[in-house]
């Protein structure tokens, strides 16, 4: 009779496994899926997903709204999910969410897009900090180059342009999912 190996357990703590989570709900899937899907990558089981991934059975929706439409309307929510590169159940959702909570509702690639510009802010802001800091310590002395007041000033700019740009591209998104020129929103 053969023996039976003991699993070895792991626990997570509270943190790690609420960040797990978030990440797995963000790519629409379970806790198990999105590890398994993990494990198999580090594994090198599988390279990770082929197409993107697609909501799990156990979604996180707390209810379900059905509506009819007039067919004009449903083929155009249809041609709209379309370009969006979602399905009409989701475009629809997002339109309803951005109305209701007067906020934009970014698709995962819009999300690619925002995290991409957040990325870049944060590394200028992070280059701003480190040559305040040096010139406050007073490390720029003697020979070595010490940036000039203008060069640091020009860089802080840099870092308010991107957060403009990043806060314009939120409300484009706000204002095409209600239907409303941007100048309609409310600063």
């Amino acid at each position: 009779m053969p023996t039976r190996k003991k699993q070895a357990k792991t626990y997570l703590t509270a943190d790690r496994h609420a960040r797990l989570e978030a990440l797995a709900a963000a790519r629409g899937q379970t806790v198990s899926a999105f590890l398994s899907q993990l494990t198999g990558i580090v594994l090198g089981d599988n390279a990770g997903p082929a197409e993107p991934p697609r909501p799990s059975s156990r979604a996180r929706r707390e209810g379900k709204v059905t509506v009819r439409l007039a067919p004009d309307v449903r083929d155009m929510l249809l041609e709209e999910a379309a370009r969006a590169g979602v399905t009409p159940s989701t475009w629809a959702a997002s339109l309803l969410t951005a109305r209701l909570c007067t906020a934009p509702q970014p698709m995962t690639r819009d999300r690619r897009r925002f995290m991409s510009g957040l990325r870049q802010i944060q590394g200028l802001a992070t280059n701003v900090n480190q040559i305040a800091h040096a010139m406050n310590r007073g490390v720029f002395t003697g020979d070595s180059y010490a940036p000039a007041k203008a060069e640091v000033e020009q860089l802080r700019a840099e870092v308010a342009t991107l957060r403009q740009q990043l806060r314009d591209f939120a409300r484009g998104r706000l204002a095409f999912q209600l239907g409303l020129d941007e100048e309609a929103l409310p600063d």
